[in-house]
């Protein structure tokens, strides 16, 4: 899936102007015409506005600072185009059946000079598959602009997701592959210097889910292979309980997000050009932001924390390259509804930016298995079987009486060996901080 996302990208730079747009006063249109481009890879199945008869997912409406956006048929007649495609996999949550989910895929430009430098509210209402599988779901989306809002649609729930969102400043020194979503990120050739800066651009992947942190991808799905030979067809397993999650970045070029599973650290790979593009000759350090909303129930169980139990000791963020990490600045804005980690001032080249648990503890205290394995994100995984717990006796770790003590102040990693499906067995490994 990850390299038909990159061939995406590169259809869409191909068509579509991606510079700033000079703004102009706004020139009064009724309606607003917008063309869709569908890029020709065979996973896509055709995105398109829902009609009569149309049961795949499809998009139901789109505004774009205040003007309705209506489909036409020819370019010429458009103010906007909408590129990407509706792309079709196969996949399942941790306790369903596999089913063939959708993956919409969108990149939103004005084409006309009607339109400001800057997209400052880009609402799409865009309604799922009419199938009853859970996995028929928008639960989770990956913004690259600024999110505004995001309402998720599921079986049950509803039909219709809305996302929200505002275009960014965004330094571009790179081109082909390496535009948006990327194969391989560490490949990409991306100039010191920005060579281009977009304003007007918002893009976004709407999936079924966040990827689950403990059950790896099940076996390759032939007719998928026979269908696209250019994709891994790995069935793809989602963890439910992340609905209404969601991760934004103003980073140029970026992975997908994903799991370390033998951290269980929620993660994004990013790139860009260490300066922007230059003015008068002068070029400012290029520095980016990545958030990341976690639901309360996915949360409790990747990590084993409330929202107001995440902070920097406990959740911290690090921005890694090679063997070095650094700390960005990170506010920890909980809610209701889940937890915001909002990190700014990310420089480049290719950091990993990853969000992994610490579990901090005093010297001789004790603690329960079920506090390890929650602390772990592998709690949840007691259903397919036992977890086994290293007792780490050189670094200070003892078992007695059903209780696990910590008795060196030191930071220890503690290993885990759990079910990941009632068939296989995992290793996570989990950080321990120990004080006095």
């Amino acid at each position: 899936m990850k390299k038909s996302f990159a061939l995406i990208f590169l259809f869409l730079v191909s068509i579509v102007s991606i510079s700033a747009v000079t703004p102009t006063a706004p020139v009064s249109a009724n309606p607003v015409g917008v063309y869709i481009y569908n890029t020709p890879l065979t996973s896509n199945i055709g995105l398109g506005f829902c009609a009569a008869g149309v049961t795949k997912g499809c998009i139901d409406a789109v505004t774009v600072d205040g003007d309705v956006l209506t489909p036409v048929q020819s370019i010429g007649l458009a103010s906007y185009q909408i590129g990407g495609g509706l792309y079709s996999g196969p996949c399942r949550f941790v306790d369903t059946t596999v089913s063939q989910c959708e993956y919409p895929f969108m990149v939103i430009v004005p084409i006309r000079p009607r339109s400001s430098a800057f997209l400052n509210d880009v609402e799409v209402k865009f309604r799922r598959q009419l199938v009853d599988h859970p996995t028929s779901s928008i639960n989770s989306a990956i913004v690259n602009g600024s999110l505004l809002s995001f309402e998720p649609a599921a079986p049950g729930v509803r039909d219709v997701a809305t996302i929200r969102a505002k275009s960014t400043e965004i330094n571009v020194g790179s081109s082909g592959y390496c535009v948006g979503w990327a194969v391989e990120v560490d490949s990409c050739l991306i100039s010191d210097v920005a060579t281009q800066k977009v304003t007007n651009r918002v893009s976004m992947l709407l999936l079924p889910a966040m990827r689950s942190s403990v059950t790896p991808p099940d076996f390759v799905d032939e007719t998928c292979r026979q269908r696209d030979p250019s994709n891994s067809c790995f069935i793809n397993i989602f963890d439910e309980s992340s609905r209404g999650g969601w991760v934004d970045t103003d980073a140029s070029v970026f992975g997908l997000t994903s799991t370390d599973r033998y951290t269980g650290a929620a993660q994004l790979k990013i790139a860009g050009p260490h300066y922007k593009v230059p003015v008068n000759g002068v070029s400012d350090l290029n520095l980016s932001f990545f958030r990341m909303f976690l639901p309360r129930p996915y949360l409790n169980a990747s990590f084993g924390l409330t929202p107001n139990q995440a902070n920097a000791t406990s959740l911290p963020v690090r921005r890694t390259v090679g063997n070095g990490s650094t700390v960005p600045v990170t506010e920890y804005i909980p809610s209701p509804d889940g937890l915001l980690i909002s990190s700014t001032g990310i420089g480049f080249s290719i950091p990993t930016m990853s969000v992994q648990r610490v579990l901090t503890v005093k010297r001789n205290q004790k603690i329960t298995a079920s506090t390890l394995l929650k602390a772990a994100g592998v709690y949840q995984t007691l259903k397919f079987g036992a977890a086994k717990i290293t007792v780490n006796k050189k670094q200070g770790m003892s078992y007695s009486a059903k209780r696990y003590r910590f008795s060196k102040v030191k930071t220890v990693t503690v290993t885990i060996k759990y079910r990941s499906t009632k068939l296989a067995v995992s290793e996570r490994k989990l950080t321990v901080s120990v004080s006095k």
